[in-house]
């Protein structure tokens, strides 16, 4: 798998590298007093040597600073952890207590994960080219996939009954039990609405009782989402593709990631009168992200046995059980239908655990026990979903979960759905073999929005109309309360204006006409891409409804850039698709007198890269650096 980490941590790495390489500190007349003077000379050294450690790009430099800087965690750990959280301080990258917060709960792993490493092998390149960019792609490695029995040959799909049902889709609930009314909504923190220790008395502006655009959700807006449903919609079953807890990854651990999500399924629980069937998502874990293998090392069997405790009362005991292994599980909401709920942390790309293997293909075994699903959906004569926090496009299993429509792809199986998540309003697609045209798109990757308005969006949900018999959904229907309104709720005393924002079926369907015995299918999604590259005002409907109407999202237009880079994004089912890398990368601005002005080279020789506002990672550190 392609392995990208968080600016502050590799370049850290590459300081250690630098400093190491130095001239030796002067000797010490005793062994505590050497001890001491090595440590602050090393701390010192690193921060000194920044700007030499990111002048050479070159990916050899780039491999050989990695290789170094895993000796030197050899030498002292916490010398490595010590300098990263003084360098967050000091570069005033973050906050003290947020520094040391994300140093010290996630830079363990990756250190443990660089040690195990195969550096000079492949792996250094892996994290040098998705990192910085100091090495050429490294492509994908291919795993061996097979299904038990051979591919049916001559299946068709089971015609549309005609009659629809109403299925609730949640995302990225990231209720904060900690959200407190009143407190300051623009703070110096990755996450607001809360009382720090140097929170001012007199807020610049305060968080209403119902939520901000800078803020997670407060428990009162997660509870009335809940109570507005059964006014729009008569919901079958629900589907939540994950991330409950908030976004504070600097604090989360294993008993705050427990108590945060037993008090979420217990407020859903009440709110909902059918079924639930979630999904894990990377907050789940305390700390975020760090999901680890049998073969890493490490343990989460904890979060798998309190998920299955929270979901056991959706779920009968099989999937229960399933659920303690790792977090997945299948089953029949309804006869003809088959959930496959996947756990997709185990091939994020910010899962640190999986850096000490990128040659594992199949982190745990969960793209084998996937194949076995598939088969045994297909030998019941049913339709398929699959439901997941992370989406194909975000994730870097070799054997990529959407490869398996390749190998497999049977209308007979799959209905062509599979169920992601995003803050925003998004959807992706999968492509068979070949061109990537309508008549290759296979299968649509349903992106939910999220419940929570962090960042700079409306809170909303969706509810699908998806036919009895093929499992089609044949319209999507996406509803959303103004957060802008949010003071007025509290001064009025009313609350949420929930409200359908728009029909997918009649928003898209004014470009791209349909049927009405047709259903939303991967081949008409993709002609509705095709829309956006000829009209403009198509486009930019969807870019609005991309930010759920809140239009707090950076201009989006030919003219920058963003239209064809979101179009490529929308046809890529793969992250190996992906039209652009989300990362740190500098670039040289060379004047005659840069270094004599500015010896340290910091401001002058480099600089980062010409951002893109309208591309953002949402999930997991990125948005902690805002990336």
């Amino acid at each position: 798998m392609r392995i990208g980490i968080p600016t502050t941590a590799i370049l850290t790495l590459a300081v250690a590298s630098a400093v190491y390489a130095a001239p030796a500190a002067p000797a010490a007349p005793a062994a505590s007093t050497h001890h001491l003077e090595k440590r602050g000379w090393l701390l010192d050294k690193m921060k000194e040597a920044f700007a030499k450690a990111v002048k050479s790009l070159e990916c050899g430099a780039c491999v050989s600073a990695l290789v170094v800087a895993k000796d030197v965690s050899y030498l002292n750990k916490n010398w490595v952890l010590d300098a990263v959280s003084g360098m967050c301080t000091d570069f005033k990258i973050m906050p003290k207590d947020v520094c040391q917060g994300l140093v010290y709960s996630q830079g363990p792993v990756l250190i443990d994960a660089v040690r195990k490493a195969s550096l000079l092998s492949g792996d250094g390149k892996f994290i040098c080219h998705q990192v910085l960019g100091a090495c050429a792609p490294q492509g994908v490695k291919s795993g061996q996939v097979s299904f038990p029995k051979p591919k049916p040959a001559f299946v068709v799909a089971p015609p549309h009954s005609g009659n629809t049902i109403d299925i609730l889709h949640l995302s990225d609930w990231h209720v904060d039990d900690k959200y407190v009314t009143g407190s300051e909504a623009e703070c110096n923190r990755p996450l607001c609405c809360r009382k720090y220790a140097d929170s001012p008395l007199t807020p610049k502006r305060k968080a209403s009782s119902w939520g901000d655009y800078k803020c997670d959700s407060p428990v009162k807006l997660g509870v009335d989402l809940l109570k507005f449903v059964p006014k729009v919609a008569n919901v079958s079953f629900s589907i939540l593709t994950g991330d409950v807890p908030p976004h504070d990854i600097w604090l989360q651990n294993r008993e705050s990631v427990i108590r945060e999500e037993d008090a979420a399924y217990r407020t859903m629980a009440e709110g909902l009168s059918t079924k639930l069937y979630p999904t894990v998502g990377n907050h789940e874990a305390g700390p975020t992200n760090l999901f680890p293998t049998k073969a890493s090392g490490g343990d989460i069997q904890w979060l798998y046995d309190s998920l299955a405790d929270d979901w056991s009362r959706w779920l009968p005991a099989d999937a229960v059980n399933s659920v303690k292994n790792y977090g997945a599980y299948t089953v029949s909401p309804a006869p003809g239908l088959r959930i496959i709920s996947l756990n997709t942390n185990f091939c994020y790309t910010l899962n640190f655990y999986l850096y000490a293997s990128t040659n594992d293909y199949d982190p745990m075994g969960e793209v084998k026990w996937l194949v076995a699903q598939l088969q045994a959906a297909e030998d019941a004569g049913e339709r398929a979903w699959i439901i997941a926090h992370v989406s194909p496009s975000q994730t870097d299993c070799i054997q990529n979960w959407s490869a398996l429509y390749y190998q497999r792809y049977s209308p007979h199986v799959i209905a062509e759905q599979f169920f992601g998540h995003s803050h925003y309003d998004e959807f992706a697609l999968s492509y068979g073999p070949g061109a990537k045209n309508a008549q290759n798109a296979i299968a649509t990757s349903w992106i939910g929005p999220s419940v929570t308005p962090y960042t700079d969006i409306n809170p909303g949900f969706r509810i699908y109309k998806v036919d009895t018999k093929s499992w089609n959904v044949f319209d999507s229907e996406t509803y959303i309360a103004d957060m802008n309104q949010a003071q007025t709720w509290d001064e009025t005393g009313s609350s949420p204006n929930w409200h359908l924002e728009y029909s997918a079926r009649k928003a898209y369907g004014a470009s791209v006409p349909i049927a009405a015995d047709q259903p939303l299918s991967a081949g008409w999604w993709h002609n509705v891409t095709s829309a956006f590259e000829t009209s403009p005002a198509a486009f930019q409907n969807y870019w609005n409804f991309r930010g759920k109407s809140a239009n707090r999202l950076p201009a989006c237009n030919v003219a920058n850039g963003c239209t064809k880079e979101t179009i490529c994004n929308l046809r890529a089912g793969k992250s190996s698709d992906a039209c652009s890398e989300i990362r740190f990368s500098v670039k040289r601005d060379i004047h005659d007198d840069a270094e004599a002005a500015d010896p340290t080279g910091l401001h002058t020789l480099y600089k980062r890269a010409e951002p893109k506002p309208w591309n953002k990672k949402l999930c997991g550190l990125g948005a902690q650096f805002n990336l």
